[in-house]
């Protein structure tokens, strides 16, 4: 099955939330995830398999999320999946490096990295 692609600032969220990172070197700091919605990987392990789809999950614009994420006064996004580099992130990161934000991801490697990320587990 070939998953529909998406990029830029348009792109399908499963879920997206206030909360403190739980694990790795910046456990216990408040983030904002968005969990991106497409994963061709199927990993066995996976805790999320409902992400793995990609056009069940309605599709955001960055500015939406801003609006929420602007709520919290958080500073840190993580992005999840999903597979996120499934999509290209490029018009996603820069829009919201632009604003003054620290940009997480988090993959499995199986997609080449697009965009700038301060840091990629």
């Amino acid at each position: 099955m070939e998953l529909k692609k998406y990029s830029g600032l348009d792109l399908p969220v499963m879920e997206h939330f206030y909360t403190i990172q739980g694990e790795g070197v910046y456990a216990g700091h408040a983030a904002y995830f968005i969990r991106l919605g497409g994963c061709d990987v199927g990993c066995t392990w996976c805790d999320v398999k409902e992400s793995w789809p990609v056009d069940t999950h309605p599709i955001m614009h960055a500015d939406l999320l801003l609006k929420e994420i602007e709520k919290t006064k958080c500073k840190l996004i993580v992005i999840t999946g999903g597979e996120p580099f499934l999509h290209d992130l490029t018009a996603f990161t820069d829009y919201f490096r632009s604003r003054g934000f620290r940009l997480h991801v988090e993959t499995s490697g199986a997609h080449p990295i697009s965009g700038t990320w301060d840091w990629v587990c």
